[in-house]
């Protein structure tokens, strides 16, 4: 696995073409799992294993997105992404908000 942080200006193209390959299928299928730490709140698992739909950066507003089958999750003003990638493939996606909560957006093949 190799962990690497994305510059800002690499956000949108890269979750866009992820996404891409992702909705044309030629990245298999996943499950998604949304945890949230913060230090006033401790760590919160807010969403648990749904069918991921897809991933988003959207510059004009300044959000990322996360949108499970149940459940969308929009983090706003994001200031670090980094990746874990293996094979070419997203394992998890850290997403630090402007506050220092952190999103840690877990992925797993579907079962």
């Amino acid at each position: 696995m190799a962990i690497r942080k994305l510059e800002k200006s690499e956000w949108e193209s890269y979750f866009s073409e992820w996404d891409k390959k992702y909705r044309e299928g030629q990245l298999p299928k996943k499950e998604v799992q949304i945890e949230i730490v913060n230090p006033e709140i401790g760590d919160q698992v807010e969403t648990h294993w749904q069918k991921l739909v897809g991933l988003a950066y959207d510059p004009k507003d300044d959000d990322f997105e996360v949108v499970a089958e149940r459940h969308d999750h929009l983090i706003h003003k994001p200031t670090e992404v980094y990746v874990d990638e293996e094979n070419g493939d997203l394992k998890v996606v850290e997403v630090v908000q402007w506050d220092g909560t952190k999103h840690i957006i877990s992925l797993r093949p579907a079962s």
